[in-house]
């Protein structure tokens, strides 16, 4: 009787960690959801740009964002959530190559060219949550 029991307790709980892994894995980003995202980044949607991006953006900018982007990291407090980035695509490069509130130059790591500051925003774009805006304002 006993081993019934925990046979009901278990598989509950197995049901439950196996929703959160397959709500999880829903909500990773897709290149499809790439693709939907308008912005001002010449390289948006592009593959072999967001593969490079993200390598670029685990290197120099997670300490501080955290590995999904979600200002989580470990180091300057109070680090943006660049999921949910809406200033569009100009601001994201002012602010990579002049720093922000607690954001020094470049990210603070190493000074990134033109070209790889184009990738990061273009991984970042796949990681983008509802409401964020990488297109800039039209003038």
């Amino acid at each position: 009787m006993m081993h019934k029991a925990v046979n009901l307790i278990v598989v509950p709980g197995f049901l439950i960690a196996l929703a959160a892994i397959v709500t999880f894995v829903i909500q990773l980003p897709t290149e499809a959801a790439a693709a939907k995202i308008e912005s001002s980044n010449p390289l948006t949607g592009d593959k072999d740009a967001i593969k490079a991006g993200k390598t670029l953006y685990r290197a120099n900018c997670a300490l501080c964002h955290g590995l999904r982007a979600n200002g989580k990291g470990r180091g300057l407090p109070n680090s943006a959530d660049l999921r949910k980035f809406k200033k569009g695509y100009s601001k994201y490069v002012y602010t990579v190559l002049n720093g922000g509130k607690t954001m020094p130059r470049f990210g603070g790591m190493k000074p990134l060219s033109g070209d790889e500051i184009n990738q990061v925003g273009a991984y970042l774009e796949t990681v983008a949550i509802r409401g964020a805006v990488w297109l800039d304002p039209k003038k």
